[in-house]
């Protein structure tokens, strides 16, 4: 039986004792990165997250909820592509929660124009039907089980206002990869951190949602490098996997856009 409260204590703990040094603390204190990875990992994974940014957060307006923001990542190149773009009157007001003090501290400092509040996404500190947009990026995923996750989806169709977007994300259960390793490896794949498409789909339909649209990333052929081991990161030291699975998300996808169900990691966008 799965001890709920003891893997949150453990989870909240990790990112209150995180620390990182160096300059470039954005991504390795998010991702918890080695402080050795490589510069070509870093700019893969920073456009990866300009992508993301784009997608979730691209053409709201209004008041906007990050939950689950973490040190501000997502959050402060969101506000970098939309706040100087629109009039005073029209730019749209952000809102980060974390469950992490830590977390929120940082992201404070990075991105002073937004506003923060400390919270679990299953329990939102906000009155109902209070946001415009809700986005939940890399959070769901790492819920200890499946009715937390089913809480939050119905926390965020709580707070959000009728006629609101929700953008969230999920880890394929049915990608390539997560084959591999469920069929090579005997590795458990189950929900909340993995599932398939179409039971996410109705996951999100029982908790009030319409599916609107999706978007897939990451389609290598295996882990990659920042899962390898040293040695085993020598059989590939040219980076191929990454270089493929950016080839599939730059030029493939747009043109074959149900490309997007067989990434490993799918975000989705969808209305209350």
């Amino acid at each position: 039986m799965v001890d709920v409260k003891s893997l949150q204590k453990q989870e909240l703990e990790f990112w209150e004792n995180l620390k990182k040094s160096g300059e470039e603390i954005d991504l390795r204190y998010a991702r918890d990165l080695p402080d050795d990875t490589p510069e070509f990992i870093l700019r893969m994974l920073a456009q990866f997250e300009r992508e993301v940014a784009k997608f979730s957060f691209g053409g709201c307006s209004g008041l906007v909820l990050d939950a689950g923001c973490g040190n501000g990542n997502i959050l402060v190149r969101a506000m970098s592509q939309t706040c100087s773009k629109k009039p005073i009157k029209e730019r749209i007001r952000y809102v980060g929660l974390d469950f992490s003090r830590n977390m929120l501290g940082m992201a404070a400092l990075r991105s002073k124009d937004a506003s923060f509040a400390q919270g679990c996404v299953n329990h939102l500190p906000f009155k109902d039907e209070t946001f415009d947009r809700v986005v939940s990026s890399g959070v769901i995923t790492c819920l200890p089980t499946v009715q937390d996750a089913m809480l939050s989806l119905a926390e965020f169709y709580r707070v959000l206002k009728p006629g609101g977007i929700l953008v969230v994300d999920f880890f394929n259960q049915q990608s390539h990869f997560t084959w591999v390793r469920r069929t090579l490896f005997k590795e458990a794949i189950n929900p909340p951190e993995y599932i398939s498409p179409s039971s996410f789909k109705s996951q999100l339909e029982d908790a009030g949602f319409k599916l609107l649209t999706f978007r897939g990333f990451d389609y290598k052929p295996y882990q990659g490098y920042l899962f390898m081991s040293r040695w085993r990161s020598l059989v590939d030291p040219c980076f191929i996997q990454e270089r493929f699975s950016s080839f599939v998300e730059a030029r493939v996808v747009p043109k074959i856009p149900g490309i997007s169900r067989f990434g490993y990691r799918i975000y989705v966008k969808c209305v209350k």
